[in-house]
């Protein structure tokens, strides 16, 4: 009975031991795919010609309902108030763009390794929804420390608030 209790704990620790090596087989291998894949990404990126990249700033909005106007806070660390554009496209829709343009020269990103590379470079687009009829002349926008502020009336000059019946 001593022998029989003695090799079913070597077989439990056998089979624990590959259920180990399994999982750690598979972490080993799900973390070389996502290394595989992180350098492709960046490998493409690098090849693109920097001004066809573009990209999405992040963006805050603050919805107070106490204010007559929404307030969006867009992150764009770097870029001067001259460099960003704000447009009215449509009837309801604000558009920011702009480009932010690396310091160092285009050819030296060629012969430099970057093992990191998280700032993005490139042409950005925002665009934001507005109340149909606001216009441009009701929008005001900020820069300050590399945040744009942008805020627009809540509803539109003119526009009827309905009362419930």
């Amino acid at each position: 009975m001593t022998v029989t209790t003695s090799t079913h704990r070597k077989l439990s620790h056998s089979r624990n031991t590959d259920e180990q090596f399994q999982a750690l087989d598979r972490a080993l291998a799900r973390r070389y795919v996502f290394r595989l894949l992180h350098e492709q990404r960046s490998r493409r990126i690098q090849e693109q010609p920097q001004g066809d990249v573009i990209f999405r700033p992040r963006v805050e909005i603050c919805d107070d309902p106490s204010s007559s106007r929404i307030t969006a806070t867009l992150e764009l660390p770097g870029m001067k108030a001259d460099d960003v554009r704000v447009t009215l496209e449509r009837d309801n829709l604000l558009a920011v763009s702009g480009e932010r343009v690396s310091k160092a020269p285009s050819d030296q990103f060629r012969s430099v390794n970057f093992p990191v590379r998280e700032i993005k470079y490139g042409k950005f687009l925002r665009t934001l929804d507005v109340p149909s009829g606001t216009m441009m002349s009701t929008i005001s926008a900020a820069m300050s420390d590399g945040m744009l502020l942008v805020s627009w009336p809540r509803s539109p000059p003119g526009a009827r608030t309905r009362s419930p019946q």
